[in-house]
């Protein structure tokens, strides 16, 4: 049996595995690899950051203009990040020192500034999936 899935259901997940990014993003590198349990972190970061469509687009029209900026922001932050920042790696010393680059300063600022605005879509994806 095939369950096909609402674009509201697909948004909100995208929206969960997204903000779990923001969220280690939003540490401290160690905490980030920790969080991340330090398995090429800076380059899954990246990827699923620069590849979550239904963030940028908000087809149910969830975010405020604010939200959807700071999404764009951030995203445009770490589609700029250069390849040393985030290679691919397995070694939890590495994944750090990737985390550490300064590349990712702007990004983490964005993090943040993100998680804090988003909480208003946090709970009506709670209360979707309840």
């Amino acid at each position: 049996m095939s369950e096909i899935v609402g674009v509201e259901e697909a948004f909100y997940l995208e929206f969960g595995w997204f903000m779990g990014h923001v969220k280690s993003l939003a540490m401290t590198p160690e905490a980030c690899c920790d969080d991340q349990e330090s398995y090429n972190v800076a380059h899954e970061i990246w990827y699923f950051l620069t590849t979550s469509q239904l963030m940028l687009q908000d087809p149910i029209g969830v975010m405020n203009p604010e939200q959807r900026a700071l999404v764009r922001d951030l995203v445009g932050s770490v589609q700029a990040m250069p390849e040393d920042a985030r290679r691919w790696t397995t070694v939890a010393q590495e994944s750090i020192n990737n985390m550490n680059h300064e590349a990712w300063t702007d990004a983490r600022c964005h993090a943040k500034k993100l998680l804090a605005s988003m909480a208003n879509i946090s709970e009506l994806r709670d209360k979707y999936f309840s």
